[in-house]
């Protein structure tokens, strides 16, 4: 019982900390510095929570693996993903930006059928479709409500979905630090080349600003991670709609952004059809573990 409320107070700890994240960047940085520079400071000072956990929990040696090309290849994709994300705050609202995300356990569902080959029955079927509907009601394309930014974070949901494939696929074994680490390195990398060009110098205590962003996101990926541990998946799972809901609180705290009508049956429906989902996999058996002995489980980590 101790460990179950550990866990559930570590992912829900995890979840709020990302959308506490997302409000510095969107408050304080978006406006002023290009999406990859900002992307660039966030991995950086990400290493230190991880660090300390490498070298305080897990050791170093957990980075030995046999699977850095897929480490690298998350990376690749969290940097995307991330400069989607963070890209959207420009213009749109917490209650907005998260609906569309969590679109990515439907798509996984979608692509664990047609590449994992698993069973997908008709219940899970209906529940992808009428998640698809929620999302079509919070995006609402064809007016004037949806801008490209919009449209990108539907990419940024298959990337997730991607993501969480590659894990169910090769992740075996593998470190959740580990990933975390290699994660960071390789965005910090690929940031650094491609942000050169455009590095707009920092103004002020910036600097602070950025890593105090750092050190939110490698603890709140910990949490996460923790969390993920100690829970069993039935449990763990549903505890990222959380997130709606902290996107929601500090979206009207922060930014006075009340949802409309369309964002909340829209985060409703995908919310119930993921939920659903995640019921339904756990009834018939199929486990968000890769396998028995994995020490990883399907997160929809975000890539910061």
């Amino acid at each position: 019982m101790n460990s179950n409320f550990a866990g559930i107070f570590l992912g829900f700890a995890g979840y709020t900390i990302f959308v506490l994240l997302d409000s510095i960047i969107k408050k304080n940085l978006v406006q002023n510095y290009p999406v990859l520079e900002i992307n660039f400071y966030i991995t950086l000072f990400s290493l230190i929570p991880i660090s300390f956990a490498l070298h305080f929990i897990s050791g170093w040696k957990v980075l030995i693996n046999n699977k850095l090309h897929i480490q690298l290849l998350r990376g690749f994709l969290g940097l995307i993903c991330a400069a989607i994300i963070i890209n959207s705050f420009k213009e749109h609202a917490f209650s907005e930006i998260y609906p569309i995300l969590f679109s990515a356990p439907l798509i996984l569902t979608i692509f664990s059928y047609f590449i994992l080959k698993e069973k997908v029955g008709p219940r899970r079927i209906l529940a992808v479709l009428i998640g698809f509907i929620g999302v079509l009601i919070v995006s609402r394309p064809g007016t004037i409500h949806f801008t490209f930014s919009l449209f990108l974070l539907f990419i940024g949901a298959i990337i997730l979905a991607v993501n969480v494939l590659l894990i169910r696929m090769y992740a075996n074994n593998q470190s959740s630090i580990a990933f975390a680490f290699y994660g960071s390195v390789s965005g910090l990398v690929l940031s650094s080349f491609l942000v050169y060009n455009n590095y707009v110098p920092l103004k002020g205590s910036d600097i602070y600003v950025f890593i105090l962003c750092g050190i939110i996101a490698g603890t709140g990926g910990l949490c996460i991670s923790a969390a993920s541990k100690i829970l069993e998946s039935s449990v763990f799972a549903p505890l990222q709609y959380f997130q709606l809901i902290a996107g929601f609180i500090f979206g009207y705290v922060f930014f006075r952004d009340i949802p409309d009508l369309y964002e909340i049956i829209g985060s409703l429906i995908i919310s119930l059809s993921g939920l659903f989902i995640i019921y339904r996999e756990y009834k018939v058996g199929i486990r968000p573990f890769v396998s028995n002995k994995s020490r990883i489980r399907d997160v929809i980590n975000r890539g910061h």
